[in-house]
């Protein structure tokens, strides 16, 4: 299945010399091509599901795809003119340049419709000498009568050069004792010639070039993609992947070749969702994790990726895909029996569904992991039935009851009380000091032998978000969830207590024990099983896990 004409739409015509061919100008240019790669917005195929763009690979030199129905190219996308090749294409860049890229600090964020304090913002920082601008992320659709928006107005202030945004942004949140991210501005896009080769063929083409299957149902291969990038996974392999619907090679912000899918939304979502739980779960649990996947898909639409030509990237920064072939019966199922269904919020709009695989018994905020604006529906909370004695007891985890937090029993969390939350409910890692201080030394040298870890802040659940580690040479505090999780070898979550063995000025190792898989934000997997395990529905799962949220069938 090809991308709709609307997306792809804007392409140059071909012209055939020999084996060679070669793109006309028309009242379409690069820039526009590349604009509309680079949009917030997606379509519906011809079924009523929305077309979704992942990236499967950047920074490439060179790419290498095929099918084995054969590999057609289509510059037009849909509709357009056809070259079809062999069963193998090898696709390089010529003259290739990278984007200009400005970075903003937000300052404010405000709804879509808030003009007013907009104005307001826009003024006041003007006033202090900034220069000011507002931005609109985000994005509306509307489907039989549901009108879903999830625009954000942005208020940016001291544009600087990418990737200097981060200090800026930092140096203006201490000033003013003020909560600040970057948002990225395309200043000007990326060039280059993509070329195409497949035996005697050449196909060259500013900008993009698409490929499709020579059959329908067929699938296209791609070499050499990423396996296992994000989250705390500390190493990766590369591994040949196969993808439904279409894939483009464009040229990416770094000046560099992008590999993007284009698929329907529940085709990726078939393959997206045994990446996420396990297949064989009860079906109300695959049920709930399908819904919160599709949400989570359309939420994060024109939110992230703003200077990429593709909607989401594949990596557990956004959703783990590791497209066809990996589809299981089950989860397909649980993908069509609830086609269409998403989680809206009580007063309107996407809820933001994250998830991980393990809470470890106690759920966390979303403003205490990522420093966004707090959410009602992403709350801290105890993952157990009311009235539990682990609800009653351990509202907070604190530097004082972890110990005794973590000496429950796994029964007494829905996480904890079925089979799958073994090695993800509780856990221990030993580090010998040997180890950790060449961790700690490969990102902060100078701090010498490690002698102490000690957390600073913690959130409700227990998590850390600051650390502080105590050398012989120098001590130094850490932010942070996953760059905790990292900076420890990898460890499964930031709900820990540490331990340390032998003399206190010269320990010998340290011993981590800890609960949950994950950031613990939202639904929490494992908990989601336990919840079905007992009989509980898809709704009231989500309810559970995503409060003041109601489930709707959008398509």
């Amino acid at each position: 299945m090809g991308i709709s004409r609307a997306v792809a739409a804007g392409v140059l015509g071909l012209v055939a010399t020999a084996s060679t061919f070669s793109a006309l100008a028309d009242e379409t240019s690069t820039g526009d091509k590349l604009r509309i790669l680079y949009s917030n917005r997606f379509t519906f195929d011809d079924r009523g599901i929305p077309l979704i763009t992942v990236e499967l690979a950047s920074g490439r030199k060179s790419v290498r795809l095929g099918a084995r129905s054969g590999l057609a190219v289509l510059p037009d996308g849909d509709g357009g003119a056809r070259i079809d090749g062999g069963g193998r294409w090898v696709v390089s860049l010529e003259g290739g340049k990278p984007a200009e890229i400005r970075d903003w600090t937000v300052v404010s964020r405000l709804d879509a419709g808030d003009e007013t304090g907009a104005t307001r913002a826009l003024r006041q920082w003007k006033q202090r000498g900034y220069t000011a601008r507002r931005f609109e992320v985000g994005t509306i659709f509307g489907v039989e009568g549901e009108v879903i928006d999830s625009r954000q107005l942005l208020i940016g202030i001291s544009p600087q050069a990418h990737p200097h945004g981060g200090a800026e942004a930092h140096r203006i949140a201490a000033k003013y004792h003020i909560e600040t991210s970057v948002h990225p501005e395309m200043v000007r896009r990326p060039q280059g010639m993509v070329v195409a080769k497949s035996g005697d063929v050449t196909v060259r083409n500013p900008s993009v070039l698409w490929f499709h299957p020579g059959k329908a149902n067929d699938t296209i291969a791609v070499d050499d993609i990423e396996a296992g990038r994000g989250g705390s996974q500390l190493e990766t392999k590369l591994e040949t992947r196969r993808y439904w619907g279409s894939v483009y090679v464009t040229v990416g912000t770094d000046g560099k070749l992008v590999v993007v899918n284009a698929v329907a939304a529940d085709r990726l979502l078939a393959g997206l969702v045994p990446s996420e739980i396990f297949a064989d779960a009860p079906e109300e649990a695959l049920a709930a994790q399908a819904i919160a996947a599709r949400t989570e898909l359309l939420e994060k639409i024109g939110t992230r990726h703003l200077t990429d030509p593709y909607l989401l990237c594949s990596s557990q920064d956004c959703q783990v895909y590791s497209g066809a072939g990996h589809e299981h019966p089950r989860t397909t199922r649980a993908v069509e029996r609830t086609r269409g269904m998403i989680l809206l919020r009580d007063g309107g709009g996407l809820v933001d569904a994250r998830y991980s695989a393990s809470c470890g018994g106690h759920g966390e905020s979303n403003d205490f992991i990522w420093g966004d604006p707090p959410d009602p529906s992403l709350r801290a909370s105890v993952d157990a039935p009311p009235g539990s004695p682990l609800v009653r007891r351990f509202a907070t985890v604190t530097d004082k009851n972890i110990g005794e937090f973590l000496d429950q029993p796994a029964k007494a969390a829905w996480c904890g009380a079925t089979r799958y939350g073994k090695g993800r409910y509780r856990w221990t890692k030993r580090l010998a000091t040997s180890a950790l201080n060449r961790l700690i030394a490969a990102k902060y040298p100078g701090v010498g032998a490690v002698r102490a870890l000690e957390p600073v802040e913690r959130g409700s659940s227990g998590r850390i978000r600051v650390l502080r580690i105590v050398g012989a040479d120098k001590t130094i505090t850490v932010r942070g969830d996953l760059h905790i999780r990292r900076l420890l070898g990898g460890l499964r979550s930031t709900l820990f207590m540490v331990k340390a063995t032998g003399p206190s000025r010269a320990p010998t190792a340290f011993t981590i024990r800890g609960a949950g898989f994950g950031h613990g934000v939202g639904m929490c997997q494992t908990g989601a099983i336990g919840m079905a395990e007992t009989g509980k529905k898809f709704a009231s799962i989500l309810l559970h896990y995503y409060p003041d949220s109601h489930v709707r069938r959008l398509y």
